[in-house]
């Protein structure tokens, strides 16, 4: 993402000569890209995807901002994850990757700075990462949905009629990222049914944080932003099938 905002800001800085010559280049550029079209050649294109958020270790087993409660959602989250690989579709993970002088730390603690061990993927998804079909986004604060390399891979996926959300926290990083995609796909003209699952995705208990009462309030939102809560895996499928969905 850092590459591509230093990219767009020097294209900015282009005098007159320098961005026509700029603009010579874009126009080779797509036209390989067409021709590449034209002989099949392509971005690989799914049908559905599946984003897990903010299952950081530093979020769940150790550091300032760790809920070892989260451990529970694992096993749910791995039936998605195999789901999806064996339906040959695209799993991506969303997890904080936070610079040393993050604002975010005027909010919350220190968590999941880049290069540490908090903002490494959990053990138990890890070995997913390097996997085919997975992709993995950093982000420097909540909202995942900011991430520019995201939003370009995004408006790729021409096929894409589904997406599965789950991680935590509900009323935080997987609320602020389900919003922003769902008002993405509208700001690209793809209509694609979003589903959230309750059984892989989780809040805290703290002081004027009361878990259920964040997540009832959540579920409000996200369900008038236009996605579906799906209690579990089990209903998952069952309403893949209603909406004939099933890859």
């Amino acid at each position: 993402m850092e590459k591509t905002r230093e990219m767009l800001k020097l294209i900015r800085k282009m005098n007159a000569q320098q961005r026509e010559e700029f603009d010579k280049l874009l126009e080779n550029v797509k036209a390989l890209s067409d021709e590449a079209k034209e002989k099949g050649i392509d971005a690989k294109q799914f049908r559905k995807a599946l984003f897990i958020v903010d299952m950081n270790n530093g979020f769940v087993n150790f550091g300032a901002m760790h809920n070892k409660d989260y451990n529970n959602l694992v096993p749910e989250q791995l039936k998605l994850v195999e789901k999806f690989r064996r339906e040959n579709q695209l799993i991506n993970f969303v997890l904080e990757g936070h610079i040393q002088e993050a604002v975010e730390f005027l909010l919350y603690p220190e968590h999941c700075i880049l290069g540490t061990e908090e903002a490494e993927l959990i053990p138990e998804l890890k070995p997913e990462q390097d996997k085919e079909n997975t992709r993995t986004y950093y982000k420097n604060s909540i909202n995942g949905g900011l991430n520019l390399d995201w939003q370009l891979d995004l408006e790729e996926l021409r096929d894409l009629k589904e997406i599965v959300i789950c991680g935590v926290c509900t009323d935080l990083c997987v609320m602020d990222f389900a919003l922003t995609l769902a008002r993405y796909l509208d700001e690209i003209n793809l209509h694609v049914q979003i589903f959230l699952v309750a059984s892989a995705t989780d809040t805290f208990d703290a002081p004027g944080h009361n878990r259920e009462e964040e997540t009832r309030i959540a579920y409000h939102v996200l369900e008038k932003a236009g996605i579906e809560i799906v209690d579990n895996f089990e209903q998952l499928e069952q309403r893949e099938k209603e909406l004939k969905l099933t890859a």
